[in-house]
């Protein structure tokens, strides 16, 4: 027997800086299933640029993390 499951997979990196000067401090991935199972991952790849935007970087992720909610509601 198989049991076919589908997922919606996002992903996002997140930018400190301007032009020339701009570092990817952090990136995200989630899945949602159609059964609105949702698994959310965070990773911060540049600790100093992190600690140094802080709030910025953490507000993105608040934005990742309401972005993949809502997909839940889509899911079907």
């Amino acid at each position: 027997m198989i049991k076919i499951n589908t997922t919606t997979n996002v992903n996002a990196n997140i930018y400190v800086g301007e032009a020339e000067n701009q570092k990817n401090v952090a990136y995200a991935n989630a899945s949602v299933s159609k059964n609105g199972d949702v698994s959310i991952t965070k990773s911060i790849q540049d600790g100093e640029a992190f600690k140094a935007n802080k709030e910025s970087v953490l507000k993105d992720f608040a934005e990742f993390e309401t972005y993949v909610y809502s997909l839940v509601d889509t899911a079907e």
